[in-house]
This record gives structure tokens, C-alpha cells and sequence, in this order.
């Protein structure tokens, strides 16, 4: 799907400012105000919104793998992770202070909201967090722009981060072919290397050279600030002059790129054939950059080839059984860019049928164009997918830094107008334009235990019979203040058990619905490990009184969308869309949780994907070697022991439909559900609505598994291998039962006390030795999983290459051993817990987060007030509690290990 590049604008009218002296105000369009510094050109977006107390900082840096070339690829993402987190003249290890990381992380930063990316058009950086943060959020992003060090001696082991990256990208088989299909389309620009770069520039870029990419492009004059969510203007501007006021222009012009991709004489194709499971074809058409006018229509284009049930995609491969499931990518990027279609088969169809499929599909989009329907369809759902990105400053910020990295802010602003303006003959227009024969560069992944005929057989084109039908023929955001949450939340047990919580919040018109069934894996019988998923599945595929196709209509009509998960514990609920359209989408809900039809034909879809899904999922060695850790923690028969492929593969294909509809019956009940409705609503109405749809529900009894006793880690390890051939990157994971429940008093505790451990692969004790110093993992972090309504699993997970693999196992034990001895500091717990207690407030900044945090405090029986209650339980945890939390539930000396990659031994 698109990436969210615009957003709703502030309809605000700002009160003047008293500015700084050598701040000017550039100009305000539509809610959002310019500013620039005047010493140095540096600008700064000023968007406020005060509807919860937190903010996005980021600082736009215009160079990313556009700006390379083939010696020193992948030089803007290693420069990216030089000043992400190690030494500049006030933070880092090198001068003896805290690193950036270390510092966010206390308070109240993770990584899903804070953290620096890098893109073909970019690079950024930024920090949400609660609003008495700001003038740190700007210290480090100006420490960022004009102060990194780039030391050698912290390059070396951060380039043997990076190169894990690149080798955990290359397990990935979307990845790999995506890499393979833009590289071919793309034959002189550089959008031709992807964004990490190739492994050989990876190891061989000198330190001297990326101090020299850092002096060329990190200047104030190329940098654009943006700043959204809770904040004073006038101290907020105060604090952006004095962080980056003194810093001077560029002493030279930016280097600008000058290639030109040449015109595409012809289609081309290309092979990615490696160990796999599910074969992919995709398929790449150049079309121009974000800035030409084409590009919106292409825009329209691209969701009424993919986006939902009724896109022309799903119905031409999906509805028919070619594949399993589609998608349509169309990146705003400053320069010419394939939109890419991606389709993956269905289990025993050839990659030809499926790219023949493809062809067809869009060659009658460009002869015959697009139905008024099918327009007005896609406007919906673009402009209400806008309307989303409001919720919360973090998305409002990537947002808009993605639209000024590749366009400008104004550009922005004013899509959702545009998008509107397009006609049915602009996107045919298009697709006859672009979506064409010459244009197409065609990717296959074949797996390779797939592969019957040569090489030269996937390279060259379909067979004739199969391509002749191709031929060409709102509202301001007030300051207020807010009350706790048990008293902003209006509760109400449904007769029949249902809970359901409403929180009004009027700072957008927009509303987020979060629940969950309890009617997750856990819940199916041992010997049925595919029934719960496959009910999932079914759900969102018809009910007894619509069909999938009308009930796809009704809501992208709206521009409304929702989805079911099921997870271990439970079927998770995730809605969301206007305001005003809430009776529509608890309608749906209602009707296709009360009342899925289980069709036929539905379900022998269902089947098939469910099938890839679980091939997929065996493909991944950090999926594997978590599965095989669960299956030496729990015994058989525990709710908690995950199946095998080859079981879950038996059970799919021995489900009979009586026994679907007999789990339906006795999970998906009123005492087993929780709604949470959260946005621009009426809690009255609301519930009323929730009794009339789902008053009626049969209660059923809910699950329990209070009888079941909890489990103790083997007294002795084991160690094992998982093979998984053909694959650049292992996972380690050493771990054990911990007898830990969500409802222990000491869970709290726990937390903490792992955190300081393994929390954040920079910001804990094993990350800085095994990631940070030592250079041997990309990715390492300790968690205490499945503490749930049962007792899970303690785990430290590492990704890792080939050759580093003892260095990091032993590393990591030593570093739990070590913990084990030691404990955690007084100031160890101090820092975890004021990263708990801003991180809890900063997952509270959106609508969706506080529907999220209300279904699962439900869940456990605290109740709303558990969203109050949660940084004073974390406040009140000492030292001592966390080390005794932790003794009692982490057992370094009875850890399983595992490791999951191309071996068939563990070493020494």
C-alpha cells in the first residue's frame, strides 16, 4: 500500500508570536506555520496539537542512498547508525557522557516512535516524547547535525552491525526479490543500490570517507525541522534558536544528482532463486516522481488495483485462487520510481500463471479504465486514511517529513484536494501510459527446493497461450486539562458479559476501535493447533447476511477499515475511520463476529493461505528457534507449546465444519469479549449502540486455565540446532520457563528488572557489550514472553552472522552470568523506570494506543484505572523488589539454547 505521506491539515488560526531575533516567520498555510532562522537558512513546521501531552521532534537531512554511488553504497545508512547513538561533543562514550540512547531511553523513548532512518531521498531523526522533553528532544538532533565525532574505533564494530542488517535483509525473500526487481528497472540512477547498500561497500567504506559524506551534507541550510503535538510556540522557537542558531551554512553548494534514468526500450526480468517456502512474482512499471502531475493519479491507481476486497487485484488472483494475497506499492520519491505489484502464489500455482494474472489485471485497467465507483471508492479511502494520520503527533510528523524529503510541506497539504480532482479518464490515462509491456520489469522469487526447470526457463517470458490477452488494445486542537483515565472512561458490562469502554477525545474526527475475543491459539483443542487461526481467518470472508464483496464496499465507501489477528491468548480487534461513521463499523464488527457464514468456498481460500502462512513462518529462523524453545519449556498438551508446521499442516487440512462453527459457538461469547472505543464520540450513544449490536450474544462461559499448574525450566538446558539452509543470518535464543503471570504482584518488578538486562539493544547491559562495543548483532533484546493468564518464557534473542557466532554466544552468556551475580544497580533501575513511566505516556498520545491499553488492563480485570495506576506501580519499584523479581523468575544456569540458521552443530 502507499506509504502514509500526507495528513490532515490544522484548520487552527495561530495567535501571533513574539519571535526570537533571528527567528523570521516564513509564512502559515492551512494550520501549519514556516519559520527560519536567518543566520543559517534552517527552517522549522510548527503543527500544535494539545489533545495529549506528548510531541514529535524531527529533524528532515536532505541525503540518503540517492546521494552515493557504487564504491561507497549504503554510506548514508552507516552514518546514520555513526550518529544515531554514538559520540558527539556532548553525548557518547567517547567523551565520558551518557549516549543518546541511554538518555531517551530514560525518558521514555523506545524505538517504534524515537529513533533515525534513512531512504533513497533522506535521512531523519527524531524523538516522540512527553511534552517537559522538548528541549532535550533539540539538543540531540542538534548534536546530530553539526557535532558527531565519526571515530574509527566506533566505526569498526557498527559496521559489523550494519552488515547484520544487511544479512538479516538477505533471509528475507520480499526483500531479496525487491532489491533484485528495483535494481533491474532502475539501470543508471541511484535508486539502482538499495538503501543498505552492497555487503562489499558495507565492510570496505573507510572511516575518513564518511567523514567526509557528514562534512559534505550535514549543514543547517539542508536540513528541515518539524515539530507537532504538545508545546508552546514561542518557547519552542526559543529553544530552535538556541540549538541550532549557531551553527553556519554550508561552505559550498549541495551536491545535486544529475543522472537521469534513461528511457525503458523493453521488458525485462529477473530471478531470485534461494531456500524458501512461497513463490512471489513482482512486477515493476517506471512511472515519474512525486512532483509530476501523473503521480497523483497514479495514486488513485494504485488503490483501486490493491486496496481491499474489491480492488481489481484480489479479485483477478486472490478471489480465483492464483495467490494468496496482493499488493500495489507507489513510493513518493524526488525522481522516477517503478510502481511495484507484488503477488504471492497460491501453494501449487506456477510463478507464469500468476504473472500472466498480474498482466492481465492491469492491461484492463489501461484498455477499459476504471468504473465512477471504483473512483470515488479510492478518493474515500485516500482521504480518509489522511484523516487517520492525524492521530497522534508521531504519525503527523513521518508523515510530513516523507512529503518534505521527496516533495514540500505544501505538496503535503494539499493532496487529499488533488486526489479529489482526479477523474476516471486521468487514471486511465495513466495506466496507458505507464502500466505498459516496455515499462515492466518482472521479478520472480522461486524457492529453490521449488525449482524443476533451469534458470533459463523462469528468465524467459510466459508462454503464448498465457500472455495473448496482454497485448496493448476538522477541527483546532485546544489546550486542556486532561483528567485520569478512570474518570475520562465510561464502563459498562454488557448482561451477558461483554465489557465495553468509552473515552471521548475531540482533537480529531476520527475514532479507533481495539478489542479482543478470548478465542486465541490457547483456546483450541491440543490436537486442533489450526482451529482458532482458521476461524480467524473466516471472519472478515462473509457473514450469513452479506458477502465479503459488500461488506468491502460498505466500508471503503467510508474509507473505514478493520482487521482481525489471531495471536496465542486471543483474537485481537483493530477498527478504525470517521467519527460519523462509527454505526457502520460496529455493525460490521457485530455481524461478522456474531455471524460469519463459513463458505465454502471462502474457507478453501482460507485454507490456502493459512497454508502459506505457516510455510512462510518456518522460513524464519528467529520464528524457529522461538517455536523450538517453547516446545522444550512446555509439556505436551500445554496450551502454551507451539505446533510444528507438519501439525499445524495436518490439523488445517482436517478441520471439518462442523467443528468450526462448534468453536465459533463456545469462544466467540459476550463473557469472552472486550471492545474499547476511543475518538470523537459520544460514550452514551456509544454504548447503547454496542448493547443494541451485541446485546443479544450469547454469555458463554469464559475460558479458563486457572487449574493448570505453573511450569519450572528443566533442570539441566539443551542445546540444539535448527537447520535452515541456504541462510545469511542465524538466530540465537537462550531461554527458559519463568514462571511469571501478567496478575503477579512482582510483574512490575520484573519488568524492570529485565529492562535494565535486555530491554533495548542500546540502552541495556547486553546491548552494550554484544551490539555496542563488541559489534556482533544488529539486534539483540531479553523479554519475559507469554506472561499472560499463564506463565511464559524468559528469552534473550540475538540475530548474528555465520562467523560470529561463538563470540556471541559467549559474550551473551558471560553477560547473563555476570547480571546474575551482580543484579542491577540502584541507578540501573532508576533510568528503567522513568523510561516505563514516559513510554507509557507517550503509547497513550493516540487514540488508537488508549483503546489498545483500555482492552488489555480490561482483560486482566484492572479496569481503566490501571492506565493511571501503571507509572505509580512502576514508580514504586525498588532495587531490591526488581532483583528479587528477577532471581525468582531467570534461571541463567538452566537456559536452553538454540540456534537457528545454516548449521547442523552448535559450536564448543
Amino acid at each position: 500500500m502507499r506509504t502514509l505521506i500526507c495528513a490532515l491539515a490544522l484548520l487552527v488560526s495561530l495567535p501571533a508570536t513574539a519571535l526570537p531575533p533571528n527567528v523570521e516567520q516564513v509564512e502559515t498555510f492551512r494550520g501549519i506555520t514556516q519559520y527560519r532562522l536567518k543566520s543559517n537558512g534552517m527552517t522549522i513546521l510548527l503543527a500544535p496539537d494539545h489533545a495529549s501531552p506528548v510531541f514529535t521532534f524531527m529533524v528532515v537531512y536532505h541525503v540518503g542512498s540517492r546521494n552515493e554511488a557504487p564504491g561507497n553504497t549504503g554510506s548514508a545508512h552507516l552514518l546514520e547508525h555513526m550518529i544515531f547513538n554514538k559520540s558527539t561533543e556532548n553525548f557518547g562514550r567517547a567523551n565520558g557522557h551518557k549516549t543518546f540512547l541511554e538518555v531517551l531511553h530514560e525518558g521514555g523513548a523506545d524505538a517504534s516512535s524515537t529513533n533515525m532512518t534513512t531512504w533513497y531521498d533522506r535521512m531523519n531523526g527524531y524523538s516522540t516524547l512527553p511534552s517537559d522533553k522538548l528541549e532535550l528532544a533539540m539538543r540531540i538532533e542538534a548534536d546530530r547535525l553539526g557535532r558527531a565525532l565519526i571515530l574509527d574505533e566506533e566505526r569498526k564494530p557498527e559496521m559489523s552491525v550494519v552488515r547484520n542488517e544487511f544479512e538479516i535483509g538477505e533471509n528475507n525473500p520480499s526483500r531479496a526479490l525487491l532489491k533484485a526487481t528495483v535494481a533491474t528497472a532502475i539501470q543508471a540512477h541511484p535508486y539502482h543500490w538499495n538503501t543498505i547498500g552492497y555487503r562489499s561497500d558495507i565492510e570496505g567504506v573507510s572511516t575518513e570517507k564518511l567523514r567526509e559524506h557528514y562534512k559534505t551534507y550535514f549543514h543547517a541550510d539542508n536540513a528541515e525541522a518539524i515539530l507537532a503535538g504538545d508545546f508552546e510556540t514561542e518557547a519552542a522557537l526559543a529553544l530552535f534558536d538556541r540549538q541550532f542558531g549557531a551553527f553556519a551554512r554550508s561552505p559550498q553548494p549541495i551536491p545535486q544528482v544529475i543522472t537521469v534514468e534513461p528511457p525503458q526500450e523493453g521488458e525485462r526480468r529477473t530471478l531470485v532463486k534461494r531456500p524458501g517456502t512461497v513463490g512471489l512474482v513482482q512486477i515493476g512499471y517506471m512511472r515519474p516522481a512525486a512532483t509530476h502531475p501523473d503521480f497523483i493519479a497514479l495514486e488513485v491507481l494504485t488503490s483501486i488495483l490493491a486496496d481491499g476486497v474489491n480492488s481489481r487485484l484480489y479479485q483477478a488472483l486472490v478471489d480465483t485462487g492464483i495467490a494468496t494475497g496482493v499488493s500495489a506499492d507507489n513510493e513518493a520519491l524526488r525522481d522516477p520510481y517503478p510502481l511495484l505489484l507484488t503477488a504471492t502464489a497460491a501453494p501449487g500455482k506456477p510463478h507464469a500463471e500468476v504473472e500472466a494474472a498480474l498482466k492481465t489485471a492491469v492491461a484492463d485497467v489501461a484498455d477499459k479504465g476504471v468504473t465512477q465507483t471504483e473512483l470515488l471508492r479510492a478518493q474515500q479511502q485516500i482521504e480518509v486514511s489522511i484523516v487517520r494520520s492525524r492521530d497522534g503527533p508521531y504519525r503527523f510528523t513521518v508523515a510530513m517529513g516523507e512529503a518534505v524529503a521527496s516533495t514540500d510541506w505544501k505538496w503535503f497539504l494539499t493532496y487529499v484536494e488533488r486526489i479529489n480532482a482526479v477523474t476516471a479518464a486521468d487514471v486511465k490515462r495513466v495506466a496507458a501510459n505507464y502500466l505498459v509491456p516496455d515499462r515492466a520489469t518482472v521479478g520472480w522469487f522461486v524457492p529453490s527446493a521449488n525449482v524443476a526447470k533451469p534458470v533459463e526457463a523462469a528468465l524467459a517470458p510466459p508462454p503464448p497461450q498465457l500472455t495473448a490477452a496482454l497485448q496493448p488494445v476538522s477541527r483546532p486542537a485546544a489546550p486542556q486539562q486532561l483528567q485520569a483515565f478512570a474518570q475520562r472512561t465510561v464502563r459498562k458490562v454488557l448482561s451477558n458479559g461483554l465489557v465495553v469502554d468509552v473515552v471521548s477525545n475531540r482533537s480529531v474526527p476520527t475514532v479507533s476501535v481495539r478489542g479482543l475475543v478470548l478465542a486465541g491459539q490457547m483456546t483450541a483443542p491440543a490436537a486442533q493447533p489450526a482451529l482458532a487461526d482458521l476461524a480467524g481467518k473466516m471472519l472478515a470472508r462473509g457473514t450469513t447476511s452479506r458477502d465479503k464483496e459488500q461488506i468491502g464496499a460498505l466500508l471503503d465507501d467510508v474509507g473505514a477499515n478493520r482487521s482481525y489477528s489471531t495471536q496465542l491468548t486471543e483474537l485481537g480487534i483493530d477498527a478504525s475511520g470517521m467519527a460519523r461513521d462509527l454505526p457502520l463499523l460496529l455493525e460490521i464488527l457485530a455481524d461478522e463476529l456474531r455471524r460469519p457464514a463459513f463458505a465454502p468456498a471462502e474457507l478453501a481460500k482460507a485454507r490456502r493461505e493459512l497454508e502459506n502462512d505457516y510455510l512462510r513462518a518456518d522460513d524464519d529462523t528467529s520464528q524457529r528457534a522461538q517455536q523450538r524453545l517453547g516446545q522444550l519449556t512446555f509439556a505436551a498438551g500445554h496450551p502454551y507449546r507451539p505446533a510444528s508446521r507438519a501439525e499445524k499442516l495436518r490439523s488445517l487440512a482436517a478441520i471439518t465444519d462442523e467443528e468450526l462453527r462448534a468453536f465459533h459457538r463456545a469462544r466467540y461469547a459476550g463473557n469472552g469479549m472486550i471492545l474499547a472505543i476511543v475518538g470523537d464520540v459520544e460514550p452514551g450513544p456509544t454504548i447503547a449502540l454496542v448493547e443494541k449490536l451485541f446485546g443479544t450474544l450469547a454469555a458463554g462461559e469464559r475460558v479458563s486455565f486457572a487449574a493448570l499448574p505453573r511450569t519450572a525450566p528443566l533442570d539441566r538446558g539443551v542445546r540444539e540446532a535448527v537447520t535452515l539452509r541456504g541462510k545469511a543470518n542465524m538466530n540465537i535464543v537462550m531461554g527458559s520457563a519463568s514462571g511469571l503471570r501478567r496478575n503477579d504482584a512482582d510483574y512490575e518488578a520484573a519488568l524492570v528488572a529485565n529492562a535494565a538486562l535486555g530491554q533495548n539493544a542500546l540502552a541495556s547491559r547486553l546491548g552494550r557489550r554484544v551490539r555496542d562495543t563488541e559489534g556482533l548483532t544488529y539486534s539483540i533484546n531479553s523479554r519475559f514472553l507469554q506472561s499472560d493468564v499463564l506463565d511464559g518464557v524468559w528469552l534473550v534473542n540475538v540475530n548474528v552472522a555465520p562467523p560470529n557466532l561463538a563470540r556471541a554466544i559467549r559474550s551473551t552468556r558471560e553477560e547473563l552470568e555476570k547480571y546474575a551475580r551482580e543484579g542491577a544497580t540502584e541507578a540501573e533501575v532508576q533510568a528503567q523506570k522513568s523510561f516505563f513511566s514516559g513510554n507509557y505516556r507517550v503509547s497513550l498520545g493516540s487514540n488508537a494506543g488508549i483503546a489498545a491499553a483500555l482492552a488489555v488492563a480490561e482483560k486482566f480485570g484492572f479496569g481503566p484505572r490501571y492506565l493511571d495506576e501503571f507509572p505509580l506501580r512502576i514508580a514504586a519499584v525498588t532495587a531490591e523488589q526488581a532483583n528479587a523479581a528477577m532471581r525468582k523468575h531467570f534461571f541463567p544456569e538452566r537456559l536452553h539454547l538454540i540456534v537457528a540458521g545454516d548449521l547442523e552443530t552448535l559450536p564448543d
